[in-house]
């Protein structure tokens, strides 16, 4: 499943598969609905439907309000200090789509400067306006950067953030092995990916359900290159020296949320192979096919 990329011009042709997924009509519809956060909300309820069981307003207000949960639920369970010179001084934000995390850190550590990286041209074009109209500029920046090859120097960081990036990115070892070596001594890094479970004893691999629902999702025009078992990033963590590690399932503070993703793409004009199956493959995935990893130094 997936696809392997090397090289410049292979880095190239995946940059433009992801503005060709991501970029434009779906980025202004998806901010529309959803705001400027690119990524799953933690809910501690399951969304309401209406009368006729569709979605309403209320239901995107409350995706686009679980999306900042998810990063206040996450900065408390890797216990990053909060506010004062206490907090994170340099914080690199990997695949920071629109930057709002970026944009989020920049007003919640008033100590920080934050760095977020993307593949995605228009990701970078888009994070850097959003930026300047909220008068962050001087703190917050963006780059376009290749995550398996991070321009930085060694032990940069205090705070590594990674939400929902490792998935887009086959050479895991090579990310992690990044993640860490830009990583300061002390400091921390919070990864969140989706993964596919841990094999039972007697299995060699997953059933043949659960493979077809991952090769609908696996498409180049989804830009996604495959999902692990989370002992994967648990093994590579240990391997390039973090300590520490921890890791949590959250899938069931994520897939309350589904419905209105499903919802979001199957409504939208947006002629996109990848999203089209990957809006028919949720409803499979709640099904503890899918996981959420969180690991930090």
């Amino acid at each position: 499943m997936g696809r392997e990329v090397h090289g410049q011009e292979e880095q190239q042709q995946q940059s433009s598969a992801f503005e060709q997924t991501y970029g434009g009509d779906l980025f202004a519809l998806w901010s529309e609905s959803f705001g400027d956060h690119c990524h799953h909300g933690y809910y501690e309820n399951h969304l309401q439907l209406d009368g006729n069981g569709t979605l309403n307003e209320d239901s995107f207000t409350l995706a686009r309000e679980a999306a900042v949960r998810l990063i206040d639920k996450l900065l408390l369970w890797a216990k990053i200090p909060d506010g004062g010179g206490h907090g994170p001084q340099k914080i690199l934000d990997v695949g920071m789509g629109l930057g709002a995390a970026s944009r989020y850190f920049g007003k919640r550590f008033p100590h920080a400067t934050v760095q977020g990286i993307s593949l995605a041209k228009v990701e970078v074009e888009i994070a850097t306006k959003l930026t300047a109209s909220q008068n962050l500029s001087d703190k917050v920046s963006f780059l376009y950067a290749d995550a398996r090859t991070l321009p930085f120097p060694n032990n940069e960081y205090d705070l590594v953030w990674c939400l929902e990036c490792a998935d887009h990115i086959l050479e895991r070892e090579q990310l992690m092995k990044e993640l860490a070596r830009v990583t300061a001594p002390g400091g921390k890094i919070v990864l969140t990916t989706m993964c596919n479970r841990e094999l039972l004893p007697h299995e060699k691999s997953l059933s043949e359900s659960e493979k077809e629902v991952l090769e609908n999702i696996f498409s180049d025009d989804l830009a996604v290159a495959s999902w692990s078992q989370p002992s994967l990033y648990l093994r590579l963590a240990e391997e390039n020296g973090l300590e520490a590690i921890q890791s949590d399932n959250w899938t069931k503070y994520v897939t309350p949320g589904v419905p209105i993703w499903i919802h979001f793409y199957k409504n939208s004009d947006l002629s996109i192979v990848g999203v089209k199956a990957f809006s028919m493959a949720l409803p499979a995935l709640m099904k503890d096919l899918s996981s959420i990893l969180y690991s930090r130094q």
